[in-house]
């Protein structure tokens, strides 16, 4: 019995985890945003759902940029996937 516990604590705390990255996921889009029509400098023609878009990506490439299996590397890679340019191979990689 005490090992069915084991898992399903297991499973609750995977599921916050997950619930939670979620969240914090969402929350840095909201912030990033607003911002990115300013740094392409093209405020007024950009479609929000795609500046949305462009803001889920760019912060999953700063999560995998700060992961210690993943690093810069690794999110330059995600966006060359998301945007279909090919990346050079890089000397460190």
């Amino acid at each position: 019995m005490e090992n069915s516990e084991e898992r399903r604590r297991l499973a609750d705390t995977q599921e916050f985890l997950a619930l939670w990255n979620a969240a914090k996921e969402d929350h840095f889009v909201q912030e990033l945003a607003p911002m990115l029509p300013l740094l392409l400098g093209n405020s007024g023609n950009m479609d929000a759902g795609r500046v949305q878009e462009a803001a889920r990506h760019l912060v999953r490439a700063m999560h995998l940029a700060s992961a210690p299996e993943g690093g810069l590397p690794a999110a330059l890679d995600y966006l060359a996937q998301v945007t279909g340019v090919t990346r050079e191979p890089s000397a460190s990689g």
